[in-house]
């Protein structure tokens, strides 16, 4: 079973920061249904948590699923993960799916530098490296949605094009492409 392994049981320094977890699972032959069922009650089991932030659920082709938790801190996560329910429902999905390795639990930019089935380092790049490849990424389309939105629409439609964009591209286009393409450049430090 895939849980979240932290180091040790200290709360980190940048406790005060939002966390997440990514857990990573393949669905078992046959048991997509029952699986989805336990994700829909996963979900809601962390949506009830207090400072649940969101949750976001991606796939990699039918059976590969990666299920994002955002909590407010370090702690709110921890105290959700350490309750007794918490444990029960994640030790019921492995009826229904296999997880694939350790939990990984992210504080900051450093989910959109983790490409799947590839194991994440146990330290994410350093902060100077994730800015500037978000940086570098963020830049062109800034500069050509400058270009292309017309200055004639109303403030509000131009803003929420010119950040809507460019995070969905973050997200589903160029940081996964950058994050494989760089992969031993950003990790560079932890082999």
């Amino acid at each position: 079973m895939k849980e979240v392994v932290m180091e040790g049981t200290k709360v980190h320094a940048d406790c005060a920061r939002p966390a997440k977890i990514v857990l990573e699972r393949r669905v078992r032959p046959g048991a997509r249904p029952a699986f989805t069922r336990w994700l829909e009650e996963l979900m809601a089991a962390a949506a009830s948590a207090p400072n649940h932030q969101g949750s976001s659920v991606f796939t990699v082709g039918e059976d590969d699923f990666y299920i994002l938790l955002r909590f407010a801190t370090q702690g709110d996560l921890e105290r959700w993960q350490a309750s007794a329910g918490t444990a029960e429902l994640l030790h019921r999905g492995d009826e229904h799916a296999l997880a694939s390795g350790q939990a990984h639990v992210r504080s900051g930019l450093e989910t959109w530098f983790t490409v799947p089935g590839r194991p994440a380092p146990p330290m994410p790049p350093p902060r100077w490296k994730m800015a500037l490849v978000t940086w570098l990424a963020l830049l062109p389309q800034a500069l050509l949605l400058g270009q292309l939105i017309p200055s004639g629409l109303p403030v509000l439609v131009r803003v929420s094009l010119a950040t809507a964009i460019p995070v969905a591209m973050l997200t589903w286009v160029l940081m996964p492409r950058l994050t494989k393409l760089l992969y031993g450049w950003l990790y560079a430090r932890a082999k």
